[in-house]
């Protein structure tokens, strides 16, 4: 199939185009292609932003984008394509030459970077009031993970805090009182706030409907996290015990739910089966568990899955967080509690700040949306 038609429309700069061609098509050549024609346009290099996704990427087209730049002096290729990225760097090169941009001497003025990278770029370039000085990027994810459970804790000691005392008291009855819940809960939410942050409210309550959303997203992100782990240990043959049941809601579960939110309760029925109320694989099965003593030998048999399932601690942990997913329905939250909640997360929010102050450090998410400020 002859698609240079579609390259050639491709290189129109004055209209922007979604490239969708499947892995060893020449995307990148294209890439760069486009690239060098709006080089030909600019007054300076700086002019044009390649934004991609990883550093990865980054060096590819900058390596392609130079290479071309470099290959003038070389004779004319006679493929179509590189005609066409021969022609256009010559170009460039003369545009360079006429600017005075040197830039094959001066690289960096290719401003081909990753998103995090020109956010970055941005917030170095036109810093706030109170950020003069750069900071550092918390890259690893156990360093950001520890920087929101810093701003959680931060905020619960505030209970004791007149202003804010009624708020975080609600939110964690609506919690029982389960402190590490709320950890979880604000780890998972300041992970995503670039996402709610500046859509989440209406006024000064929540957007029931943003909420929603966002809580289904992490219940099927964990599912499909625990269901990749669960395919490992748990056979046809356990789910086969697991509808002897005489537990109405364990008998429904016949094989390895997947991670839709339609098989949150399913997942809730294995979580009570293999693990006791402390989060631990259960030692013993009795009737409380759906198995009273007329099913000994279905007992018997799922008492063996659990004692070779009683090493795998990554599954237990997963199983274990379904107890401590956020609620889908909102319906039945007041507004009060939604109000509480929008409270409690700004000071979340505003804690995380401080601790980023702090530590004169921040995640990518901070720095995108101080670029957004910018």
């Amino acid at each position: 199939m002859n698609d240079q038609a579609q390259r050639d429309q491709a290189l129109d700069v004055t209209q922007s185009y979604i490239v969708q061609a499947p892995a060893g098509s020449g995307k990148t050549e294209l890439l760069t292609q486009r690239y060098l024609k709006l080089l030909t346009t600019c007054s300076e290099p700086e002019n044009i932003i390649a934004m991609t996704f990883t550093n990865k990427a980054v060096d590819e087209l900058t390596e392609r984008v130079l290479s071309a730049l470099q290959s003038i002096d070389q004779p004319r290729p006679e493929e179509i394509h590189k005609q066409v990225t021969y022609d256009l760097a010559q170009a460039v090169m003369a545009r360079s030459d006429e600017r005075n941009w040197q830039v094959l001497n001066n690289p960096k003025r290719l401003k081909i970077s990753t998103i995090d990278g020109l956010s970055s770029l941005i917030s170095s370039r036109y810093p706030s009031k109170t950020q003069l000085v750069p900071r550092q990027i918390m890259a690893a994810q156990w360093q950001r993970n520890q920087a929101y459970k810093q701003a959680a804790m931060q905020t619960l000691l505030l209970v004791d805090d007149p202003q804010h005392s009624k708020a975080i008291a609600h939110l964690l009855l609506y919690l029982d009182n389960n402190v590490e819940k709320f950890y979880r809960l604000v780890i998972h939410m300041l992970s995503k706030r670039d996402q709610w942050l500046m859509r989440l409210y209406r006024g000064e309550a929540l957007d029931a409907d943003v909420l929603k959303n966002s809580a289904q997203k992490i219940v099927i992100q964990h599912l499909s996290h625990l269901e990749q782990v669960a395919k490992l240990h748990l056979d046809q043959s356990f789910f086969e015990l697991m509808t002897s049941s005489a537990d109405s809601e364990q008998a429904q579960v016949d094989k390895l739910p997947g991670h839709q939110l339609t098989d949150l309760a399913k997942w809730q029925a294995i979580e009570s089966l293999c693990l006791n109320k402390k989060g631990l694989w259960r030692k013993k099965l009795d009737k409380n568990c759906g198995y009273p003593v007329e099913l000994k030998a279905q007992k018997n048999a799922l008492m063996e899955h659990l004692q070779v399932l009683s090493t795998q601690d990554s599954l237990r942990e997963l199983l274990h967080q379904v107890t401590q997913l956020p609620a889908l329905d909102f319906s039945k939250i007041q507004a009060d509690t939604l109000t509480v909640i929008a409270q409690v997360l700004k000071l979340c929010v505003a804690q995380l700040s401080l601790h980023f102050e702090q530590k004169q450090a921040h995640d990518f998410i901070e720095v995108a949306l101080n670029a957004n400020q910018a």
